[in-house]
């Protein structure tokens, strides 16, 4: 027996060394192209724009790295030889795989954590140093990940990284809701000045734009407002998540009354507010570990997992290209031609965008650099979302390896559902879901709190400059 379970243990070592090899392999080709990629697309070395696509994709790498090692090669390549490191000790048996796969995430998370806060305190001394030596640090941030594979489990469990992230996770979900707001007030601008400019080729033809923002708009409510509906019915179980979704609901619906009383905001903005806060309330009761509120326990939870890679990737591209160069300056071209308003008018005037409750009124969270009345949103946000702007390649190339610092820890509580080991119906840490629960809604709560501030703040203090 003895003898057979040596030999097996020599199979299952081999297996994982190999298993280990080859992910390596595909790992540095894949980093190969996506670097030789970048490189190619940022111009080199010397292009003003080539770090900050080198760390994108680099932590673009990190998730495909984590969905490798959860899926493919934890759960079915294991060794007696690092049961040390692999073996998770206060989880009954039928978790472990499950178990294996969270702790894989969380490894790479903790290096691509450690490796964008070095980054970070690095280009706050030397800006230059974001863009430069990207081989050296390619091949110290394989070394990190291959080192942690070796590491004791309880490094990364709730005993040590998990509770660190957890906290950069909720973070980075209020940091994620100025993204989106950002996003969406580029989006507004955007379709706002190709109505401007349809207006002036062809008088009339504006309109199109105008109502297609108004059925974007109208569309993310309806798909917001269902979604919502059907999670009260199927979570809406025990007074936990029926209070959760009830909040949810008044809290959306009473952000976007105020914004419809005035032209602070623009109705796309509401709408993307209230689809990110049924997501993070569909997150939070999901991550329930009471069974009888959550049909979904025990269950892999793909929707959370594809709906939370979505708005990783949204906020990557945010990151990578947001202030490169400003998209309301991309679509708008001449920024000196008439409005449509101004059109209308005969005369010549100083430019005017659209105005309303669905475009906004022009002074709230302009995108445009230099000119506060080029675009919807406003000047109380427009401060905010500068704190985490800037010049991420050069003066300020810190505050990028600080978002991707906390987007590393994020991805790893969208992959692993917060720290959470489920299997078969059952919870293996009930604990970990309902904190992870609480943290999910907390940071609901601040950020359509934070959206709303932004709208009724100009109101509150009409006197105070918010830039």
């Amino acid at each position: 027996i003895c003898q057979k379970s040596r030999v097996m243990g020599a199979i299952l070592s081999s297996a994982a060394c190999c298993a280990g090899e080859a992910a390596c392999c595909v790992g540095c080709m894949c980093c190969s192209k996506i670097m030789s990629a970048m490189c190619s697309c940022g111009g080199g070395a010397k292009s003003p724009s080539a770090g900050r696509k080198r760390s994108v994709a680099l932590l673009l790498f990190a998730i495909v790295i984590s969905l490798t090692l959860q899926y493919f090669i934890a759960p079915n390549a294991y060794s007696t030889h690092l049961e040390y490191a692999w073996h998770c000790d206060e989880v009954a048996e039928q978790y472990q795989e499950n178990c294996r796969g969270n702790s894989a995430v969380l490894r790479v998370s903790f290096c691509t954590t450690v490796f964008f806060l070095f980054a970070a305190i690095a280009a706050a001394g030397a800006p230059s140093s974001n863009k430069s030596f990207w081989f050296i640090k390619l091949v110290v941030y394989l070394a990190m990940v291959g080192g942690s594979m070796f590491l004791p489990s309880e490094v990364f469990d709730e005993h040590g990284y998990l509770q660190v992230a957890r906290v950069g996770g909720a973070i980075f979900v209020v940091l994620q809701q100025i993204i989106l707001i950002d996003l969406a007030y580029n989006w507004n601008d955007a379709w706002v000045a190709n109505a401007d400019a349809d207006e002036r080729d062809e008088p009339g033809s504006g309109a199109a734009w105008l109502k297609a923002l108004l059925f974007v708009s109208a569309f993310i409510m309806v798909l917001s407002y269902t979604a919502l509906g059907f999670l009260i019915h199927f979570f809406g179980g025990c007074s936990s998540n029926s209070s959760f979704l009830w909040v949810t609901l008044v809290l959306t619906l009473g952000s976007t009354v105020v914004q419809l009383t005035g032209d602070e905001g623009s109705l796309l903005t509401s709408a993307v507010m209230t689809g990110y806060a049924v997501f993070l309330a569909y997150s939070a009761v999901s991550n329930n570990p009471d069974e009888t509120c959550n049909p979904m326990l025990g269950q892999d939870n793909w929707l959370d997992i594809t709906l939370g890679i979505v708005f990783i990737l949204a906020s990557m591209t945010w990151t990578c290209f947001s202030y490169a160069s400003s998209m309301t300056e991309m679509f708008q071209g001449d920024t000196n031609q008439m409005s449509l308003i101004e059109e209308g008018q005969g005369g010549e005037s100083t430019p005017t965008p659209v105005k309303g409750v669905v475009t906004g009124d022009g002074k709230y969270g302009a995108t445009s650099e230099g000119d506060a009345n080029n675009g919807s949103g406003g000047e109380a946000f427009t401060s905010v979302r500068e704190s985490v702007g800037g010049d991420f390649d050069n003066g300020q190339a810190w505050k990028l390896n600080i978002v991707l610092c906390l987007l590393s820890m994020w991805y790893p509580m969208v992959l692993t559902s917060w720290g959470s080991i489920n299997e078969g119906g059952t919870s293996a840490n009930k604990s970990v879901g309902e904190v992870a629960m609480w943290m999910i809604i907390a940071a609901q709560w601040v950020a359509m709190a934070l959206y709303i501030w932004t709208i009724v703040a100009p109101r509150l203090f009409p006197d105070r400059d918010f830039s």
